[in-house]
């Protein structure tokens, strides 16, 4: 018996609840999805309330935006089965076995993790492009290298997890806004010792954000990421973390903050182009992290 869990915030999730609605028709066993719309906007919770006709399926609105964290915590919460299958709502189902691989792969399992993808040529709209291209080379990762370091491949946005597992840990509803929630959870599930398995199971990440959205995004990212630094919450086990413990040991962090400021519009040029050089967008993020762990300490 399966609870599919999605967490919805101003995206159209229709497409994606009929394919996993018929999915459900074809297993043998019971399936719910159970949607929850975090307070969207009217005009999208207007559009996505008609995926309540469809079979398996119910939706419910907060009044409130609760935020990534609570919102996930709160479908758990109403999940009528042990095993939860959580996604985000931007996902896009790529195999008609896509529940039948889960389902194989549920015997003795603490949390599973099926992998995300992009699409394969670049999009049209140049804005997505950044997007796009930092997917496909940091997140579209083949199950044999996530496997390697199942933890720090884990990511939240199409993972099985044990209703059991999920309560003795639950996601972190101090982190605020966007990014380093997964991170976190991760964690957590290391400290607590329950193991993630990985498999080749993945969706398709369809909700490309334009440039300016995906910075801003990867800057409250940041800003979380120092919170959860200063309270001792993560640690070197963090590529970014690390490199920046280790800039700072040396001295040179304040380097790299001079070189961001300096070549800034260089930096943005490059990042917009079609073959963006990511040590910058690396640079970029270790100048920000610097700069919260100043402005928050």
């Amino acid at each position: 018996m399966l609870s599919i869990l999605i967490p919805i915030y101003n995206f159209d999730v229709r497409p994606f609840v009929r394919d996993l609605s018929d999915l459900c028709s074809k297993m043998s066993e019971r399936c719910e999805i159970i949607c929850l719309d975090d307070a969207s906007d009217q005009a999208v919770h207007i559009l996505n309330k008609e995926v309540s006709m469809l079979p398996h399926v119910q939706y419910e609105r907060s009044d409130t935006n609760l935020g990534r964290s609570a919102v996930r915590n709160a479908l758990v919460e109403k999940a009528e089965f042990e095993n939860l299958l959580i996604l985000d709502c931007d996902g896009k189902v790529l195999s008609d076995d896509y529940l039948q691989r889960y389902s194989r792969a549920m015997d003795d399992y603490d949390v599973i993790y099926g992998g995300r993808e992009y699409q394969a040529d670049s999009p049209p709209d140049r804005e997505l492009m950044f997007h796009w291209f930092c997917g496909k080379v940091r997140e579209a990762v083949m199950v044999e290298r996530r496997a390697q370091d199942p933890y720090k491949s884990f990511m939240t946005n199409n993972f099985l997890i044990r209703k059991e597992v999920y309560d003795a840990v639950k996601m972190d509803e101090s982190v605020v806004g966007y990014g380093h929630e997964d991170t976190l959870f991760a964690i957590e599930l290391k400290k607590a010792g329950f193991k993630v398995k990985h498999i080749d199971n993945p969706l398709e990440h369809i909700g490309l954000e334009t440039f300016d959205e995906f910075l801003r995004k990867s800057e409250n990212g940041i800003r979380n990421l120092a919170l959860l630094i200063q309270s001792k919450k993560v640690d070197s086990s963090i590529k970014l973390v690390r490199y920046y413990q280790r800039l700072e040991s040396f001295g040179l962090i304040s380097l790299v903050n001079t070189l961001v400021a300096k070549y800034e519009h260089r930096i943005f040029k490059n990042l917009r182009s079609t073959a963006p050089y990511l040590t910058w967008f690396d640079l970029w993020k270790l100048s920000k992290l610097d700069f919260y762990m100043k402005s928050t300490s």
